[in-house]
């Protein structure tokens, strides 16, 4: 495995553990942002196995959808999931016509979670 994807695997995994500590303490705002970067990581660690690396969250989601979602090379339900996390991050971020909820976000970390898994395997099957 490449070193940049080991790290953002173990910065994805860092705020997958954030994100679990603030849903605990209720702050459903801090928890999605931290969500929504375990899965912008993860999802820049498989851009990387192609050598990509793009910047801003709209480029990160878009090319993931060109590279990975379209092509079929992983499960296209996770190009949703990280377009969903992008979008509660937007709406933790002050975007008041999207509402924020403990349960929205519960279920943004549980896909991470499943995300992760997925990516670690494919990452490991690249290797």
């Amino acid at each position: 495995m490449r070193e940049r994807a080991t790290q953002l695997l173990e910065g994805a995994e860092r705020a997958i553990v954030s994100a679990h500590r603030e849903l605990d303490a209720g702050d459903a705002e801090t928890a999605s942002e931290r969500a929504c970067v375990a899965m912008l990581r993860l999802a820049k660690a498989c851009l990387d196995v192609d050598g990509l690396a793009p910047g801003p969250t709209q480029a990160v989601c878009a090319e993931y959808g060109r590279q990975f979602g379209r092509s079929g090379r992983m499960y296209s339900a996770y190009h949703r999931w990280l377009l969903d996390a992008a979008d509660l991050r937007k709406a933790s971020g002050g975007d008041l016509s999207l509402v924020v909820d403990l349960d929205s976000v519960a279920t943004v970390v549980e896909r991470a979670e499943i995300f992760r898994d997925a990516v670690v395997r494919f990452l490991e099957r690249q290797s």
